[in-house]
This record gives C-alpha cells, structure tokens and sequence, in this order.
C-alpha cells in the first residue's frame, strides 16, 4: 500500500522510498487495468463511445477539419492501443502500434485546456490523452514515463481520473477528504519535488530498486540555481536512457556517431512549473510555441535544453490564460522541435543571455544600426562554415570530446536562427552539413532537428520582405533539397506555398526554381502559377551555368537554368494543344531561341539537354520560323550526345529532335547532315550508335533511328550494299507491313512517304506537292483542288530534291522484292494515311524506276498495280487520283501496258474521266482501248457524299475550290470554309467582310489569291496566310459586281448594268464591249475571254491582243430578244452557252452565221439559268425547276437523269467529278458519278 502524498509536507523533497512507492502504486494499478480484459474493454468503450456520443450530437453543426483532425487522433490512438495489445506475439507490430498510438495522443494532449473543440471541453480531451499516453508507457515497459503521464492527467481533470479512469489508485495517493483542487496542487508539487532532486542521486538510486532500463555509465553534473532563475549549464557528462521518445535536444546533440541510440532521464525529470502568479517568472503559451519570459527588461534566458523551454520561431508578447500550470512539454516531441534553439549559447562574459530586441533582430533585421553591432560581436564568436566543416570532420574521424561536438552543433543552429551575416556561403555549408547528420540517424527527436531548420527556412521564405533573406533561405533550403532527397516529403507536408516560391522567382530568386522543380507540382499548378517569364529570364540571363554557393560548395549538377528546363518543358509538352502553343509563344522569340541554343553549346547542361530537345521540338511544330532558326543555329553534337547515354527517355527525346529538325526543305536537310562533319554526329561511330539504338529501343523510336540511319548512310555515296541501309530500311519495312500495331504501321508509312521527297518549313510534308507538280498539274483551277499546294513557294523550286530522290532510290530498289510486297501490304491497310502514304512513296520511287532494268519495273508493276486502282475513282482527293495514274503510267511502261487489259471498266471510266486533268490519264485511257477495244459504258448513277449546312447567313450565293478547301459566299455578306475530309464537310473558319451579298469567286494566278465579288460594290483579295485568310487589298467599284474572272494579274468584272470593267495590276479601270450588256463570261488559257451577252451573242476578246470580235450574232427573231445568255464554259476545246438554248462547238469552229455543233432544248418556252460541263456530263439548272439540275450526256445530248438540292439553287460548282449546288437555305450538297 503505497502512502499517501502528504498536503502538510508539500515543500519537501520525499525520499526515494516514497518516491518509488507512488511510482509503483500508479504502474501496479495500469498493470492491472491492461492485464484484465474486462476492465479493460470497458473503460475504453466508455472513453470511445464518449467522444462517438459527444460527436453525434454535434452533428448539425460544422467543424473546422482540425477539430475533426483531434477527435480522431484521440478515438484511433486508443484503438491502436489496443491493437498493439492483441499483437503480443509479433514484436515489431507491437511496437510499431505503441509508437503509432503514442503519436497519435499526443495531438489531443497539446489542446488549450479553457478551449472547446468539436464541443468537446478540451480539459476531458486532453486527460484523456495524458491517461492513455501512461496506458502506452507501461506496455514500452518506462515506468517513469507512466508516473509523469499520470499526474499530468489528474493535474488537468482529478474528477475525471478519480471518478472514472483510476478511482483506486487515487484513493491510496491522495487523502479522501481533498477537493480536486487540492489534488491538483498535491499532483503538481509532486512533479516539482521531483525536479528539485537532482538527476544523478535520483537515478542513481533509482537503478538500486529496479532497473527497468540500461544505463549508460556517464554522468551529468549539473549546477546548483536559484529556482526563480534559469539555469546555465557547463555540461561535461550526461546519463542516458535507451528510450527513443523521451530524449532532449541536449541528449540528441551530445550523442555520437556510434551505432548506440542512448537517451537523457533528464527529459523527465527536470520540470520548470509555476503555480499561478507566485513565481516571478511566467509560462506563456501560443500554439505550440512556448518560451519563458524573464522578470527583467523582457529579456529572453538561455536555459538548460533538458528543462524542455522552447523559444518561439517568431516572438510573440501575447499571453494567452494559464490554467492548471500543466506541464505540456511532458507529452512527448511536438512542443520540442524549437528546442535547438535554447542551445544558442552567445558567450558573452558580461551577459550570457540573447535579449527580445537581439531576437527581433536578428529574425527581422529592421534596426540597421544594431545589426552593424550584433553581427560585429557575433562574428567573433560564431564558427564560419569552413571552420565548422572541419571540425564537425574531425569528430566523425577522431574520439574527440562530445560536449566539444554539441557545441559546435548548437553554435551552428544559432547561426542559422539568428545571425545577421551576409554569408551565404558559410551559412549553406553549416546548415547542410548539420541536415546531413542528423538525416543519417533515426528517431523521432532527429526528426524534430531537421524540422527546426526546414521550419525557420519556410518562415524566412514566406513572411520575409527582404530579397536578401529569401535568397538565402531559397538556396539553403535548395541546398538540403538536392543532398536529401527526403526533406522534399517533409517540405511538401509543412506546406511549403508554391505561391511563395513563384513570388521569388518573379523577384529573381532564380534558385527558386530548383525548389519548385523538385517539389514536383502537378502541371496544372505550374501552369496557375504564371511562371513562364521568370523561367524564360532566369535561362536567358545566365552568360554560364549559374550555380549558387550553396551548390558550389556542394558540387551539385542541378542549376537554376536546368530547372527552369525542366519546368518549361512541362508547361509547353503537358497541356492540350492550344494552352501549349500559349506558352510556345511566349518561347517564340530570337531571343529566346537564341538563349536555347546557347544553352545547347553549354557542356554542363549535358545532364538537361533531354528537356531542352523536348522544348526545341515544340518550338519548331510551332513555327516554320522557329525550325529554320534551330536548324541553323543548333549544335547537333549536343544532341547526338544523348544517343548514348544509357537512361531510355535520353535517347528518345534525341531520336524525336532529328526527326523534327530534319523536317525542313531537303537542300537545308542535307546541308544540315553534311555541314556537321565535326564531332559525333559527324563520325561513323554515330552510325553504329544509331545501329544499336535500332536493337536495343523496343518502342516505335527505333523507326526513327532507322530514318536518321538512311539518311545518313545515303549521303556517304557508296555504289556497294551497306550494312547500315539494309538494317534501317529492314526496320521501316518490317513497320510498314506490322498491320497488328497500327502506330508503327502509320509512323514506318509516313518515313518511308517522305524520306525521298521534301518538307516545308513549317514542317508539313510537301513530297505529294512536289509529285503533283513534277506530274505536270498546272491548271490554275487544278491545283487549287489540291491540299497545301503552293505553286510558287520556294520548297517546290528546290533543285536538291531530284538528286537527292535518285539516291535515296537506289538504296531503296536494291532492297528488291521486299520493299513493293511491304507497299502493297500498305495498299490494303485499312488505315487511310498508311494507304495514302504508301502511295506517295510508290509515288518518288516511280519517277526514278525507269532507269533500272525491266525486269525489276516489270515486278514491281505485278505487285502494286491491283491496289493502285482504288485511288483512281471519283470521291477520292484529286492528288490521290493523280498520283495514282502517274504511278501506273511510270511502272506499266513498256511491258507493264499490257497490265492495262485487266483493268476494269470503272478503272477506264476513271480514267477518261482524268484525261481533263492530266495527259497520262488520257495516254493509258488510249493504250488500254488499244489492247483491248470497247466501247466504254457511262454510268449516270449520282450518289449524294457531300451535305454541309449553316442556315443562319442565307443563301449560298457562291461557290469555289482554294487551296484544297471549299469556300462558299452567303447573301448575309460572310465567307465560310469548309474543309472536306472523308466526305465530310467541317467549317474550318468563316469571316465577314463584306457588307452585302458575296456574289462571285475567281481565282487569280497572279500571288495564288483568291477575290470576292459583292454587292457591296467591292472586290476583295484575299490569301491564306498561316492557315488563315487574310483580306489583303480591296478594289472599290461605282456598281455591285455579278461576276468575275482572271487572267495573269488582269481583273474582269460584270457589274450590275452588264457592263464589263477590267482591272490591271495597278488597278485601273478600263471598260470593254461598251456596246454590248454582258451576262455572263469565262476565259481560256489561250488568253481571250469570251462573253454572253442579253441579246445571245458572243464576243471574243482578246487579252493579248486587245481585241474584240462577234463568233455569234444576235438572234434575230423578235420573239427571241428577251432569252439571254445566262451562261458560258469552256471545257477542253469546246466552248459551251446556255440560255434557251444550250449550245456548243469546237473554239476554233464557232464563226459568225455558224451553226453549233451541239444544240440542246433543256425544256421548251423555258431558260437555262446555269451550266456547269466535265467529261461525260453536262449538269443544268433551268427556270423551270430551280431546285433541281438535270443531268445530259456530253457526248450524245441524252438527258438521263435529275438530281433534287431540296430548294432553290443559288450557285452551282463541279470540280474533281463532284457537283455541289449552294440553296437558297443555306444548304451544301454534293454528288459522284458511280
């Protein structure tokens, strides 16, 4: 029976008997209460169901997170207690839930006792807490620790504890007739007895009795002080306890390098506790900050670290309510991660303490005056870092003193808290040093070291106005970063403000950056951030790496600028397509890109050229400007370097930058691979690198390294096989005929398309273009069916390409079968751009297969013929159906012809129906009617594959083909473009710049534009620019325009009284046939312009000449004068009107009182009112029924049919076998002859 604690001797020190008698009679009773499954369930589903109860009765009302963060810290501890309890024969598990549950408790137990929380009172909160942390030190068997917890509780709650958690206990401690107040001062008094008894007697004497723990054989003197006053200790020695969550700041700075963990009683046992307002000096809480403030001039005392005083991080005068005098510190490590700062020993003679104002100061540095001072007396008394690596090395490597060591370590942290010195340099050097040893140790109170100097850099960072603070605690903090890669967990679990960070950047903290970087924000972040310009300037004002001191001193690789890379490579590859061409404009500038390939010549970038190839591939599909700057400028060595370093990523982002830089006109490609004949990319051994990437590289990159490898091995010129073009074009084949993997079928079809032909500078491949222009498409109408044809850019003009053709072909024919068995797999692909591909490849081999024997032409041709048919039918894109018959004319040559008997009666009608566009259409239509006569049958079947609709702008009043994309003029004034895919219609983009109804199109050759003609009385020119179309010159008319048309840089135009204006190319107006009011006009390219006129005549005018002339007279007949010409066509030879008649003849046939060749009645008393002709048909649309057209044969002037637009025809266009008819509605339609 353990005696009572006496009220009547409360100031004396009890002797170790009755000392070890309470501690037995508090642990006996735990021992029991845990070893009795019954009494042990049921207090903790009282406690549990309590704080269950207490919540659900609170439940309308709304809790901040934190509150709801306390509860369950409380509620899981005491079930982690118990799991730790029913898991005694797993050690570690056991262990690992007793620390879990301790951590835990210990969130509750630093509540604020006058405090409610989640309407909970804190006080049942926090003895709680207390009780069931000496629940949790029994089982860790540190029954000191249970005694402490114990006392704590009763201090806080005695009711609580006496009623409901240990009412035996309490009976035998305390007399029955004591209130709880006089238990609480009983309980405190008994703590502070035993902080009185010095530490050595008392564990000395304790380890008599029952030594529950090893001990260490030092010991530790400590000084005899006034208990009003704090203690200044000359620390020699120190006894330690094997307990990892109870050791101070003094027992973890003193504790060597040895693999021993040995922990301070002293963490225990000396308590500073103050009864209300008896003593002169105050306890003052904030959070879970606490210092001691002295009675004197509000000086702040340096005090033994073992009495856990912490100093604030920041100082605060604010005295919050003392309650029960309890002793926070007591629960465990929260309230100690200041600790260190205790340990600033300024050693001074004459003061021996650091004052309010030196720690306002030194945190703030507001008085310039006493910082001059303060760092002045400092610096002789606090290590540099150069001083302090050396030592701090020689104890690692020697067995020097250990109270030596810890104030090295404690002069080191003072640094860091307090001093005012602009040396970053040392700082770094101290901080990290410090951070690396304390990360090579485990426990808790470690951590808690670490979390001092990671919390005084966060606070410096984020409340600092000071540019020269932040700069430090940016690169410090960048610093322990890069050397720990651990503390970026912790970083981000403190909260670091990415926002504090950028607002450094921006103030050109440029090793902020490192900081951001490795904090690894989401892109999303990153993008909020607006980070783009500082990163843009901390790469473009760096004339050299930049490395800070901080990495100086530690050799680090990673650099402002390398961040900054890093980070500009997500904001500019991780987003859709539009937010990152966003950031790309920002990137797009000379003197950025400048700056970038700068970087690229800079060797210590070699670790970051990876995301510098990302980027600069970006820039360049960005902008043809961008790909013709690198491509100039870039070193490709720097690149070529990352083919051999080991990591997957390097090689691929280096394998992606030659494919796009190599995408540019061929002349500048080749140039690009011959010029660079220095370094790697220079050597054969690039070759071979080349080779092993191709066996190595797994993914769809090996493709790309096989492109590279081709075209580097065809500039060597060498007439004997190559080992290297064998291996490359292997790859490619072996991709192009992988139908099961549809990305290495389409990326092995568009490198084998393009890698014999040419790109634009914007990167577009332009080898159908250049195919298209070598087959000799030159009607200006023609080629503006055609996708990205520009007949006048300079890429078309290039001489290289054809050189550079015949090379890459024979490469390529000396493969023999296995290249036209992998392009016809590519034929049949179901794929349309592999097929597309394919046929442009066979396309560039075809123009050079004439110079290789017979035999292997011949082979050729009885491969690939079949799939070639495909793309001669109506409905396909014109270049497809050109490219296709300039492929069976190159490889049907000679013995081939007679492949053309197979050919199908659509292949024929195909044909005859392309011999308009090309001479080599209408060349094998004639030799297969040669091999095989036959009257060939027309088919005059119409299947609608066209509809596009915009009701909104009225009716389509014009209709024209420009630049591959279908333009269409509306009575509302607006010009919409439509993009024809599939045989579906896509607006692209629409403007309106006219005020009144678009009336007309014409195409003018001169500067490939396109004009609009309108009511408004304008005529405007237009170009696509960028994909855009831009309205660059406007041509003011006296009257509203119906039509136009053009020849060379000459302007024709019918204005609204049918006369007929002509524009030259300085846009003066002169008019013709004044005589005559023109309705209708069309040009030839023999250079005259034929006229229809209301009185049904026909005037030829010549341009060239200048000259008019009759080829029909007026008709005669008075009932005829009011039936005009309404339209005129020229197609081929032949020169077609229509108005009540539609009639037609040979040019050179019509003559004045000649009668037509062809004369056609489209329906009696009724008008043609528009005609459109192509090779087997001709389409009308008469007054009779304007919502229709009907169809007539062009060669017999049978009408076979009708096709029904649903309203009102308003314009009418054929082009590549299609007929479109604009409506009244708005509507688009359009047909196909089967």
């Amino acid at each position: 029976m353990a005696s009572s604690i006496s009220s009547s001797h409360d100031e004396e020190t009890p002797d170790i008997e009755s000392t070890k008698s309470v501690v037995s009679s508090i642990t006996d009773h735990i021992h029991q209460l845990i070893s009795s499954p019954s009494s042990w369930n049921s207090l903790k589903s009282a406690s549990t169901s309590r704080l269950s109860n207490i919540v659900q009765q609170n439940q309308e009302k709304h809790f901040d997170f934190s509150e709801h963060s306390v509860i369950s810290n409380l509620y899981w501890g005491i079930e982690a207690i118990d799991s730790a309890m029913q898991a005694q024969e797993v050690e570690e598990k056991r262990t690992n839930g007793l620390k879990k549950a301790e951590s835990m408790l210990q969130v509750p137990a630093l509540l604020e006792e006058d405090g409610v929380t989640a309407g909970i009172h804190n006080q049942y909160l926090i003895c709680c807490s207390y009780f069931f942390l000496s629940v949790v030190k029994k089982l860790q068997n540190d029954e000191w620790q249970v005694a402490l917890h114990f006392f704590q509780a009763v201090m806080v709650s005695p009711r609580l504890v006496r009623v409901e958690f240990a009412p035996r206990v309490c009976e035998e401690l305390f007399h029955e007739s004591c209130n709880d107040e006089d238990v609480r001062r009983m309980a405190r008094r008994q703590l502070l007895s035993w902080r009185n008894d010095p530490l050595e007697t008392y564990c000395n004497k304790l380890v008599q009795y029952e030594k529950v723990h090893p001990f260490d054989s030092q010991s530790c003197e400590i000084e005899e002080v006034e208990d009003c006053q704090p203690q200044k200790l000359d620390v020699k020695k120190d006894t330690f306890r094997k307990d990892k969550s109870t050791r101070s700041l003094q027992e973890v700075l003193m504790e060597s390098e040895s693999d021993t963990e040995t922990t301070s009683v002293s963490s225990c046992c000396n308590y500073h506790v103050e009864e209300g307002g008896d003593h002169p000096e105050e306890t003052i809480n904030e959070g879970s900050m606490r210092y001691i403030k002295g009675s004197e001039d509000n000086q702040f005392s340096l005090v033994n670290p073992c009495e856990y005083k912490s100093l604030p991080l920041l100082v605060n005068e604010e005295k919050p309510k003392i309650t029960s005098g309890r002793i926070v510190c007591s629960v465990g490590h929260r309230d100690r991660k200041t600790d260190s700062l205790l340990s600033c020993y300024a050693e001074d003679d004459h003061h021996g303490r650091i004052t309010m104002e030196d720690l306002r100061r030194g945190m703030m540095g507001k008085n310039e005056k006493d910082k001059k001072k303060t760092h002045k007396k400092k610096k002789k008394n606090l290590l540099t870092g150069r001083d302090f690596s050396s030592q701090l090395a020689m104890h690692n490597n020697e067995q020097g003193s250990e109270t030596e060591l810890v104030l090295l370590l404690e002069k080191a942290i003072s640094r860091l808290c307090f001093s005012e010195e602009e040396e970053d340099y040392d700082y770094a050097i101290q901080v990290t040093t410090i951070y690396e040893m304390l990360s090579k140790k485990r426990g808790v109170k470690y951590n808690m070291l670490k979390n001092v100097i990671l919390d005084q850099l966060l606070v410096a960072i984020s409340t600092s106005k000071e540019e020269r603070v932040i700069r430090a605690s940016v690169s410090i903090l960048s610093t322990i970063v890069l050397v720990n890669n651990s503390a970026v967990e912790e970083i981000k679990r403190k909260g670091l403000s990415l926002y504090n960070l950028a607002t450094a950047l921006k103030q050109k903290v440029h090793e902020a950056a490192i900081l951001i970087y490795l904090i690894n924000p989401s892109p999303t972040e990153i993008k909020t951030l607006e980070l783009l310009p500082a990163l843009v300037e901390v790469v473009c004002t760096c004339s050299k790496p930049m490395l800070t001191t901080t990495m100086r001193s530690c050799q680090l690789v990673l650099t402002p600028p390398a961040a900054s890379l890093m980070i500009m490579e997500v904001l500019v590859t991780a987003f859709d397509c539009d937010t990152n061409n966003m950031h790309l404009e920002a990137i797009n500038s000379p003197q950025v890109l400048g700056r970038l390939v700068e970087v690229a010549k800079m060797g210590s970038f070699d670790e970051h050229v990876v995301s510098l190839a990302r980027i600069l591939v970006k820039c360049m599909q960005f902008g043809g400007d961008c790909r013709r700057y690198i491509s100039e400028s870039v070193p490709l060595d720097a690149f070529a370097c990352l083919l051999q370093r080991k990591e997957k990523r390097a090689k691929l982002s280096a394998l992606e930058f030659f494919q796009e830089i190599l995408c540019i006109p061929r002349s500048s490609a080749t140039s690009l691979l011959q010029g660079k004949n220095k370094g790697i990319f220079g050597s054969s051994n690039l070759m071979q690198i080349l080779l092993d990437c191709i066996q190595e590289i797994e993914t769809d990159h090996k493709l790309l390294a096989a492109s590279l490898l081709l075209q580097l091995d065809t500039l060597e010129d060498s007439s004997n096989k190559s080992m290297f073009t064998e291996e490359a074009l292997k790859v490619i084949l072996n991709g192009l005929s992988n139908e099961q993997s549809s990305t290495s079928q389409q990326l092995a079809a568009f490198i084998l398309a393009n890698i014999g032909g040419t790109y634009a500078w914007n990167g577009e491949p332009y080898t159908s273009a250049w195919l298209v222009k070598k087959g000799g498409l030159t009607s200006l109408t023609h080629r503006n069916l055609v996708k990205n044809f520009n007949q006048l850019d300079q890429t078309l003009q290039d001489i290289g390409i054809d050189p550079w053709c015949a090379k890459i072909t024979k490469r390529v024919v000396d493969m023999g079968k296995p290249v036209f068995q992998a392009l016809a797999t590519g034929l049949r692909s179901k794929i349309k751009r592999v097929r597309l591909n394919s046929l442009t490849a066979i396309s560039w081999i075809g123009c050079e297969i004439g110079k290789y024997p017979n035999s292997i032409r011949y082979s050729a041709c009885e491969i690939l013929l079949s799939g070639l048919e495909q793309f001669l039918h109506p409905g396909m894109e014109l270049e497809h159906r050109f490219l296709a018959c300039m492929c069976i004319y190159n490889y049907a040559s000679g013995k081939g012809m007679q492949k053309l008997i197979n050919f199908s009666e659509g292949v024929r009608e195909s044909l005859r129906r392309l011999s308009s566009v090309t001479w080599m259409a209408e060349e094998l239509h004639r030799v297969a009617d040669y091999y095989l006569p036959n009257r060939s049958r027309i088919s005059c079947v119409h299947t609608q594959v066209l509809e596009a609709k915009h009701s909104r702008s009225g009716a389509v009043t014009a209709l024209i083909y420009y630049k591959g994309l279908l333009f269409s003029g509306y009575s509302d004034g607006s010009i919409k473009v439509w993009e024809i895919k599939d045989q579906t219609a896509s607006l692209a983009f629409e403007m309106k710049e006219h005020r009144k109804a678009v009336t007309c199109f014409s195409l003018l050759e001169h500067g490939e534009s396109l004009l609009s003609g309108s009511a408004d009385k304008t005529i405007r020119v237009w170009q696509m620019v960028q994909r855009k179309l831009e309205c660059i010159e406007v041509i003011s008319v006296n009257e509203s325009i119906r039509k136009l048309e053009t020849y060379g840089h000459m302007v024709f135009a019918i204005t609204h009284s049918h006369g007929i204006k002509v524009f030259d190319s300085s846009r003066t107006a002169n008019d013709i046939c004044k005589s005559k009011k023109v309705k209708t006009m069309t040009t030839s390219i023999q250079g005259k312009i034929y006229l229809g006129c209301k009185d049904a005549s026909i005037q030829e005018f010549s341009i060239t000449s200048n000259r008019e002339r009759e080829i029909k007279a007026p008709v005669k007949n008075w009932m005829m004068q009011s039936k005009p010409i309404n339209s005129i066509v020229v197609y081929k030879d032949w020169l077609y009107t229509a108005g009540s008649l539609v009639e037609g003849s040979k040019v050179k046939e019509w003559r004045t009182n000649c009668r037509p060749q062809v004369s056609m009645v489209a329906e009696k008393g009724k008008s043609v009112v528009a005609m459109e002709v192509v090779e087997d048909f001709i389409y009308l649309n008469c007054s009779s029924s304007t919502s229709s057209l009907q169809i007539w044969l062009r060669g017999t002037q049978q009408k076979v049919g009708r096709i029904s637009a649903g309203s009102k025809i308003t314009s009418l266009l054929c082009a590549n076998d299609i007929v479109l008819c604009g409506t009244e509605k708005g509507l688009i339609k359009g047909w196909i002859p089967l």
